[in-house]
C-alpha cells in the first residue's frame, strides 16, 4: 500500500521570454501559466526542497508512526 506524503519541491523552469513578462507581471495569469508550463513538464528538481515539521506531525498521527519531529531540508 502506497502512503502519501507532502513536500515542498525546489524546481526550476525552462520559460520563453513572453512567458517571463506574464509570470513577473503578477496580474492574475501567472498561476494559470505556471500550471500549464509544469503539465508540460518544462521544470527540473532544483534547489530548496523540503518536507515542513508539521507535515512529518501530521503524517505521524495518520499513519501512526512516530518519526522524529522538525524540517526534513535538502538541496537539489
Amino acid at each position: 500500500m502506497e502512503r502519501h506524503l507532502w513536500m515542498r519541491l525546489g524546481v526550476g523552469l525552462r520559460i520563453t521570454e513572453a512567458e517571463e513578462t506574464v509570470i513577473f507581471a503578477n496580474d492574475g495569469m501567472a498561476e494559470e501559466l505556471l500550471r500549464k508550463i509544469i503539465a508540460e513538464g518544462r521544470f527540473m528538481p532544483d534547489g530548496d526542497t523540503y518536507i515542513p515539521e508539521t507535515t512529518v506531525e501530521e503524517y505521524n498521527r495518520e499513519h501512526g508512526t512516530a518519526y522524529e519531529t522538525g524540517d526534513i531540508e535538502f538541496n537539489l
